[in-house]
């Protein structure tokens, strides 16, 4: 009796100990905790600096007049600069930019990468060369328009103008928002194409022998077959190319300054020129806040309009 009742008591007791122990953490909450510290480290350097930002876009400070502090405006720099009339000329003449640059970028990079996805001599030093503006710095693409191609005096593409009979001809006076857009639909392209190429490896050989077999012509297989499958590739090149044509600022700086007067200035010069060339800190940060909203409501836009697209097209 008293045997049994020691079993039965070790037996509760090794229950109680089992009942007390916790459920093992699923792989993928231990694969969320390996990232916390992480996300944590991106959330203090990304949004520190932006809280900051607007901090000091509620306030008036001169840099060059320490004399007159800091003084606390709340959205004073908000209603004197962003909804100025200048900056809604340049907020177009910012949309303007980017959209020619996507469409150069999108139409040059489609036809390189066209041309790329077929063999023939020295492709791979052909591939090279045409993704060798990717890696030149802003500053050297600026430099090489400006100087080397639209001069005035020496461009290569003014002398060419004179030898048609154009005289006078100074693209970067006469139309600098299309000769900057340019310049960096030349330096982006390069990603377009790399994209796009890999959009029309990733099609099989026999979807195009299908459509031809049923009387497609090349053009036909392009518009049914080739098109259709790049529109997700697409989508990705377009979302990543926007945000950092958004962002374009040495082009301008080197190439045009902004002018002539503020023709082919964008919002990030003129934050630039707010903040370091007219010392206004609190309204460059409002510059830059509004600049930020402004750029977040459009990649949402895009995202959702290329969705559809995407959607449709399959």
């Amino acid at each position: 009796m008293a045997i049994s009742e020691n079993i039965s008591g070790s037996k509760s007791v090794s229950g109680g100990r089992s009942g007390s122990r916790r459920a093992p953490a699923s792989p993928g909450a231990q694969r969320r905790s390996l990232l916390y510290p992480a996300l944590i480290v991106v959330a203090l350097i990304t949004q520190i600096p932006f809280l900051l930002t607007v901090y000091l876009s509620l306030q008036s400070w001169n840099i060059i007049r320490p004399d007159l502090g800091r003084q606390f405006v709340g959205l004073g720099n908000y209603a004197r600069e962003v909804f100025s009339a200048e900056f809604g000329v340049i907020m177009l003449q910012t949309l303007a930019l980017a959209a020619m640059s996507l469409v150069i970028c999108g139409l040059v990079g489609l036809g390189l990468a066209l041309l790329l996805n077929r063999e023939f001599f020295a492709k791979g030093l052909v591939q090279t060369l045409l993704v060798t503006p990717f890696f030149i710095m802003p500053t050297v693409t600026g430099l090489i328009w400006k100087n080397e191609l639209f001069s005035p005096n020496f461009g290569l593409v003014t002398w060419f103008a004179g030898l048609f009979g154009v005289e006078g001809f100074n693209p970067m006076a006469q139309a600098p928002l299309l000769m900057v857009s340019t310049m960096v639909a030349w330096q982006w392209e390069p990603l377009f194409m790399l994209v796009l190429l890999a959009g029309l490896a990733a099609i099989p050989e026999e979807e195009k022998e299908a459509a031809q077999l049923d009387g497609c012509s090349r053009f036909g297989v392009f518009r049914y077959v080739e098109l259709p499958h790049l529109l997700p590739y697409y989508r990705m090149v377009i979302l990543l190319g926007s945000i950092f044509i958004l962002q374009v600022f040495g082009e301008i700086y080197v190439g045009t300054a902004g002018g002539p007067g503020t023709s082919s200035m964008n919002l990030q010069y003129l934050t630039f020129q707010t903040g370091l060339v007219g010392w206004q800190v609190g309204a460059a940060a409002a510059i830059g806040v509004a600049t930020l909203i402004l750029t977040l409501v459009i990649l949402t836009g895009l995202l959702r309009t290329m969705n559809a697209v995407v959607r449709e097209g399959a």
